[in-house]
């Protein structure tokens, strides 16, 4: 300053009156050159020089991330703040009090601008690298340390502005903290939400959910701190309340990739009429079928052995005998198993044909199993393949599947000719 002010009272065309003026503003001037230069300078080196350090430690996937959010220029305009904090004091009179409050106000908000500049950058630069991670979803994480570091530095800048310390800004704030706190109602019921569901490992990207109040039921495409985009099967995308995730029931599918298999369970309504005893016809039918061989066999001598113990002849009501629901069932048991397609050697998945409690339309037989793919098409065709298979099969049985009457079969019974 000195130096420029003793320049200015040398020249002539300067005015006498105004030299302190003119030297203050080329001071200032000078001031910011030096500034623009030092920040220049230290993205130059940062461009020519990190770039190689990286590259020894195989990090080319950061320097192009930190290069495509313009890290490397926020960290010049850092070193910057730092050279502007350590010479504003050289360029700046002390004799002109307003200048160098102003200069000092100017000079800590350039600080301030830069040093937050830098960190949310660098919250960019995980964002580009980490925000589409299916292990672990950071960019809730992201926003929510961009918020707080937006809400320190406007701290910081208002109590800079006002000459106050922090915690007195802070206390003064507090008071408006329930406007805030409907004003971020959504950020802090999500950030609460995205701690829960981040720790539980809950859902991730990539992850099929089901949400039905939210009619998602899709691949999770991006977890934010708001809320979580789902793409339906049918293309359709669906923001869901990342806050809902934690207070509404959810379903996700990921267990059942993680076991690499797909439960069937489907049933088959069997009309009640068509159930009945087996009889000696019908037996002798069945006992061609390959998988009911040794079944029919065993338990042919099991039911004799009972009948002959208690004296009970083999035709009576009262004794034990073999049924077409019974013996069907059991058949496709052992068809389940016989399959390839069908998991059938974990006891972690069951495998069952059972009989659920009978209704209006008739006797619901659930087949309960799980194919050992997870492919949506392959599922279901291998569930198609049973279906087709065990409805065909049903007339060897004697067993008939329920059926609504349809306009056709009334059509049947109304117009049939009369005999005679």
């Amino acid at each position: 300053m000195q130096s420029i002010l003793y320049w200015v009272e040398n020249c002539s065309w300067f005015p006498q009156e105004h030299h302190f003026l003119i030297a203050q503003i080329l001071s200032a001037l000078t001031f910011v050159v030096i500034l623009f230069a030092s920040a220049r300078f230290a993205t130059w080196l940062c461009n020519h020089h990190i770039s190689s350090v990286l590259k020894i430690f195989k990090a080319q996937r950061w320097f192009d991330a930190l290069k495509a959010t313009h890290f490397f220029i926020a960290l010049g305009v850092v070193v910057a703040a730092i050279v502007a904090v350590n010479l504003y004091p050289v360029f700046i009179s002390k004799e002109a009090s307003w200048v160098k409050t102003l200069m000092g106000k100017l000079t800590g908000f350039f600080v301030l601008g830069s040093f937050y500049w830098l960190l949310n950058t660098f919250l960019n630069t995980l964002d580009k690298l980490y925000g589409r991670n299916p292990k672990v979803p950071v960019k809730g994480l992201i926003q929510v340390f961009k918020i707080v570091l937006f809400l320190g530095t406007g701290l910081l800048f208002l109590s800079f502005l006002l000459g106050k310390k922090p915690m007195y800004v802070f206390t003064g704030l507090s008071a408006m903290a329930a406007v805030f706190s409907l004003i971020f109602k959504d950020p802090i019921l999500g950030f609460a939400a995205g701690i829960q569901l981040t720790t539980n490992n809950l859902i991730k990207i990539g992850d099929w959910i089901t949400v039905d109040s939210a009619g998602a039921d899709g691949n999770i495409l991006d977890i934010s701190l708001t809320s979580v985009r789902v793409q339906n099967f049918d293309m359709t995308i669906v923001s869901v309340p990342t806050y809902d995730l934690v207070s509404k029931p959810f379903k996700n599918w990921n267990g059942m990739y993680q076991a690499k298999a797909r439960r069937i369970q489907r049933s088959i309504i069997l009309d009640v009429q068509s159930v009945k005893f087996l009889d000696d016809e019908m037996l002798a039918r069945l006992k061609k079928i390959e998988l009911l061989k040794d079944y029919l066999a065993q338990k042919e001598q099991e039911i004799a052995a009972y009948n002959a113990k208690h004296n009970i002849a083999a035709n009576a009501i009262n004794g034990r005998r073999l049924t077409n629901i019974g013996t069907f069932r059991h058949y496709a048991q052992l068809y389940l198993q016989s399959l390839p397609s069908i998991v059938s050697d974990n006891s972690g998945l069951t495998l069952m044909v059972r009989q659920l409690p009978q209704n209006t339309q008739g006797v619901p037989l659930e087949i309960y199993c799980f194919a050992n793919t997870t492919v949506w098409t392959a599922y279901e065709n291998i569930q198609g393949d049973i279906f087709d298979h065990l409805l065909s099969v049903l007339p060897q049985f004697g067993l008939a599947a329920y059926q609504q009457p349809s306009g056709t079969n009334l059509q049947q019974v109304l117009f049939r000719p009369k005999n005679g």
